[in-house]
């Protein structure tokens, strides 16, 4: 829808945009990142900053969390067209929500949270790690390798240090 804009645009279809703009904003599939992303920028260089908004609020709320990649892409193309508080949605979403399966894609989500300005959405997502079977890089990512350079305790506190003679 995107790529239709923009041709509209071209050929200086004017009425036809204001008629499809907002029906794209509120229609178009969520399902990929980079054309979310396409129609947000046809959007904006249209002047429809309304629709822009429209479909920025959508995609925070109403994006598919089962690609990891997908999530940091859409964060920061969000980003790029200015929705701070659709990027802060989606990111708080992710943080809770999305299931941490893949390791390498979820390094990049929290990358490209802390890119956005999402830092206490990326902790809250680091938080999560150590569920997951990746205690070292939440450490690493939080930056506590020095709080928890003995470990951690069940509750997710730092461990203690401790002795011989504690071994009872």
């Amino acid at each position: 829808m995107g790529r239709l804009l923009g041709s509209m645009r071209e050929a200086g279809a004017g009425e036809q945009i204001t008629a499809l703009a907002p029906r794209a904003a509120t229609h178009a599939a969520l399902d990929k990142p980079h054309r979310v992303a396409t129609l947000l920028l046809e959007l904006r260089n249209v002047g429809a900053g309304e629709q822009v908004t429209a479909l920025t609020a959508r995609a925070a709320s109403d994006f598919a969390l089962d690609d990891l990649e997908a999530v940091a892409a859409l964060l920061r193309y969000l980003w790029k067209v200015g929705a701070g508080e659709h990027v802060t949605a989606l990111a708080a979403r992710a943080a809770t929500e999305i299931t941490l399966h893949n390791q390498d894609a979820a390094d990049r989500l929290l990358e490209s949270m802390r890119e956005v300005g999402a830092g206490e959405q990326a902790t809250a997502l680091a938080s999560r790690l150590p569920a997951v079977g990746r205690f070292d890089q939440s450490v690493q990512f939080s930056g506590n390798l020095e709080q928890f350079r003995l470990g951690r305790e069940p509750d997710g506190s730092a461990a203690p240090s401790w002795t011989w003679t504690d071994l009872d």
